[in-house]
């Protein structure tokens, strides 16, 4: 290339010294030329196609959790109670669709939980004696339906155990974890102010005084009274017979029939039989489910241990709780 020629060229030898500089000056021209220019879909036409299929399926998979198709027919809905009563949002709103459409005849109601939060339980029985108060329901008591799974059975119509059932252990109890025996060995303190005495009462740095403690069984007491109070309006029982059963001891099912907790011995099947008589909706026909909703891992959890991830709480507050 001459310095002084009007025509602008580019040879070989121009690009010699470049070669060793530039690595793309190695990549033939016709493959950059390809990869620059062609669309993503033809160079990855699989990928694509995949991409796409993917979308369709989330798309299709939004519109059908916002069907209300579930409830096509008249029949019976099941609203499953497993685990530890905490996260009940998603069953709050089932529940209130359920209460909402006349299509649903009669609620079968299976309990396998040892309880949980002390509101938690509460609000879900609440939620669950609205909707018995225009339907049948009948509660079915799986391996274990103890503290607050006993409290939100108290809704029922009917309550069918297991011979074997874990039942009763009704009560509250309060935990506070204590970390101070802890930081003490790792040389960790905390100051806390407060305007007030029972401000920072339950701190898992420092143990009770003896009028916190106090003032914390003044509060687990109310607790107790309302869900004797429960218990006794659920199975239509005086409240000293109640208040009698509410020690904390658990009871197998075949006790729990003595003592007047549960109606029947049976399982599921003996429940839904039930309510077919007296909501007038073959024990044949499928029941009305929930859509399934949370991610793949999550759902696996609930299935295997009875676990939410939303349960998982490093935090080290003092709950109350309705629990075994």
């Amino acid at each position: 290339m001459k310095p002084n020629d009007d025509s602008f060229s580019f040879s070989a030898e121009d690009a010699a010294p470049c070669a060793g500089v530039c690595p793309l000056a190695r990549i033939p021209e016709p493959v950059w030329k390809h990869w620059l220019r062609l669309p993503f879909r033809r160079r990855h036409p699989w990928i694509f196609r995949l991409g796409v299929l993917l979308a369709i399926a989330l798309a299709a998979g939004a519109l059908l959790a916002g069907n209300d198709e579930t409830f096509g027919d008249d029949g019976i809905a099941l609203v499953s109670i497993s685990g530890p009563i905490v996260d009940i949002g998603p069953k709050l709103d089932w529940l209130h669709k359920i209460a909402a459409n006349p299509r649903v005849r009669g609620v079968l109601v299976r309990v396998d939980s040892p309880g949980g939060g002390a509101a938690a339980s509460q609000e879900l029985y609440a939620a669950l004696k609205e909707v018995a108060a225009s339907r049948p329901v009948a509660v079915s008591m799986g391996s274990t339906a103890a503290s607050g799974g006993v409290m939100v059975a108290m809704a029922g119509t009917r309550i069918f155990a297991n011979p074997s059932t874990v039942t009763g252990s009704i009560g509250v109890r309060m935990d506070i974890p204590q970390l101070r025996p802890l930081l003490d060995k790792i040389g960790i303190g905390q100051e806390t102010l407060t305007t007030a005495p029972y401000k920072d009462a339950g701190s898992p740095l420092k143990p009770l005084t003896p009028e916190q403690r106090a003032y914390f069984q003044e509060v687990l007491d109310d607790m107790h009274a309302q869900f004797v109070d429960i218990v006794a309006s659920g199975r239509r029982m005086p409240r000293e017979k109640a208040a009698a059963l509410a020690d904390g001891r658990i009871f197998t099912g075949r006790e729990a029939l003595r003592l007047g907790l549960v109606d029947e011995l049976g399982g599921q099947t003996s429940a839904l039989r039930w309510l077919a008589v007296n909501c007038g909706v073959p024990a044949s026909r499928p029941l009305i489910k929930k859509p399934e909703e949370g991610f793949w891992l999550e759902r696996r959890l609930k299935s295997w241990f009875g676990l939410a991830l939303s349960t998982l709480d490093p935090s080290p507050a003092p709950a109350f709780l309705y629990q075994l």
